[in-house]
């Protein structure tokens, strides 16, 4: 693992707070627990820095305190303040930057939150001015960001290595309601680096002549969830971007099998590719390398490419590559743009050729909802669809509700919980990061895969055991039962 560690220690601020324990007379001091910052790339080429002013990390223990457990909220210990401001753009490909270390209490932790100083952080444009930032609430001061975390993180007597990954793509959202300034969607996880792998690889794609060439800017998207089922079910664990070298590294994966999914959205003449079961096994790189193919599979075709979600009032620019009957792309392609809902989403202008073998649409989000946008020339078309979002700062999590709240499950037989988060007035929350665990390892069930807001069971053997969903500070325990 490549580290960047910041300065002197002392200026970093260890701290010792917490002995491990095995009984309430015999404290025994385990090894530090350190915690270190990563990031997945940022896609902005206008930035020059994204600087992010750290105030603490702390943990929470999977074993609560009675009182906060019959309240359904968690108990938390510092891991390191360090106090200061870290620039995330220099941590891509793997890189990380120290933050402190502590001394914890050995066992298992649920959760894992960041609170920045937002005063102090920026966003700074190339030519070295500030950036419009809107910081979640309370828009000023200290700001808690709470980081998902794809399985219980375990800290031995020995210590452990705790990597926050801080999507700088997914996380700060520029112009998404038409306005030039960052919209703040925090969107954290954090893992134990002694049981993480990686995947990388190098994505190239046939020019002309059918040479490979490699390709830039490819965005590297791993999903959680079963092949099996629909894309809709699955879930963004990471994010990666390839360089000029058409390299990608995607570092700290749990272990277990991933789909990945590689695109080029400037270059819609060649096709996504999507692939199931890229095992990552802990301690090692997992090699997979990727060529796009062309859209047209060597036949005639039209494929639009571009983002899926813009704010209303604010635009997003579709392309589209058109290609004749031997695959290849058409010089000034013409292409006309139409909205399944206008009053949704509105193709404020179209080109019939741009950059010689593109196609240009502008979408305007008018108001909150789906739609399609459909691209066609001549006989072909393809289309693609747009979600038109409110932007609004994330409200806290108030509370988790689970259905059902108890399971009775046969040996061998399967069922699903689903959580619904609400904030402190009762509203139901969405696109927000569910950790979901069994609070023991005793195997009475098994979790068979989770996406979201929605887990599945597998009854083992005969007993009880309790199933947790947590977001943010909150979380709710269910109980299955196997007769």
């Amino acid at each position: 693992m490549k580290r960047l560690v910041i300065a002197a220690a002392v200026l970093l601020g260890w701290i010792a707070v917490a002995c491990y324990q095995d009984d309430a007379l015999h404290p025994v001091l385990i090894a530090p627990t350190k915690v270190f910052l990563t990031d997945a790339p940022f896609p902005y080429d206008s930035v020059s820095s994204v600087n992010v002013y750290v105030v603490r990390i702390e943990a929470s223990p999977r074993d609560t305190a009675p009182a906060d457990a019959a309240a359904g909220r968690e108990t938390w210990v510092e891991i390191a303040a360090p106090k200061q401001s870290f620039n995330l753009l220099t941590l891509q490909q793997g890189a990380t930057a120290f933050l402190g270390q502590s001394t914890l209490d050995a066992g298992q932790y649920l959760a894992i939150r960041m609170t920045l100083d937002v005063d102090k952080s920026s966003i700074k444009y190339l030519d070295g001015s500030d950036a419009v930032v809107r910081w979640p609430n309370p828009g000023q001061g200290e700001v808690v960001f709470y980081a998902g975390i794809p399985d219980l993180l375990a800290v031995s007597a020995s210590g452990a290595e705790i990597v926050i990954d801080f999507d700088v793509g997914r996380t700060f959202l520029y112009k998404l309601s038409g306005i030039s300034e960052f919209d703040v969607l925090p969107v954290l996880r954090a893992v134990n680096s002694a049981a993480a792998g990686a995947i990388v690889g190098i994505v190239t794609a046939p020019d002309i002549e059918g040479t490979p060439f490699p390709v830039q800017n490819a965005n590297i998207t791993i999903y959680g969830g079963s092949p099996s089922q629909p894309p809709g079910t699955w879930y963004v664990e990471a994010t990666g971007r390839t360089d000029a070298q058409g390299r990608y590294k995607v570092a700290f994966l749990s272990a277990g099998a991933y789909i990945v999914r590689v695109e080029q959205p400037d270059l819609p003449a060649f096709a996504a590719v999507t692939t199931p079961n890229v095992q990552v096994t802990v301690g090692e790189e997992t090699s997979h390398s990727v060529v796009l193919p062309p859209a047209g599979a060597g036949g005639a075709f039209i494929h639009i490419t571009g983002p899926s979600t813009v704010g209303v009032g604010g635009t997003i620019a579709l392309r589209a590559a058109v290609g004749d009957s031997n695959g290849i792309p058409e010089a000034n392609p013409q292409v006309s743009w139409f909205s399944s809902d206008s009053s949704i989403a509105l193709v404020l202008q179209d080109s019939g050729g741009v950059n010689d073998s593109l196609a240009y649409a502008f979408v305007l989000g008018r108001r909150e909802g789906s739609g399609w946008i459909r691209a066609q020339s001549g006989l072909l078309w393809d289309s693609i669809a747009v979600q038109v979002i409110i932007v609004q700062p994330p409200v806290p999590v108030a509370s988790v509700i689970l259905t059902p709240a108890s399971m009775t499950l046969a040996v061998g037989d399967s069922s699903s919980f689903t959580a619904v988060l609400r904030d402190s007035d009762g509203n139901v929350l969405s696109n927000r990061q569910i950790s979901w665990f069994l609070t023991d390892s005793s195997g009475v069930a098994t979790i068979l895969w989770s996406a979201g807001e929605t887990a599945w069971m597998l009854g083992g053997h005969s007993g009880t055991t309790h199933i947790r969903a947590a977001s943010e500070s909150k979380f709710k325990d269910a109980t299955i039962t196997v007769p």
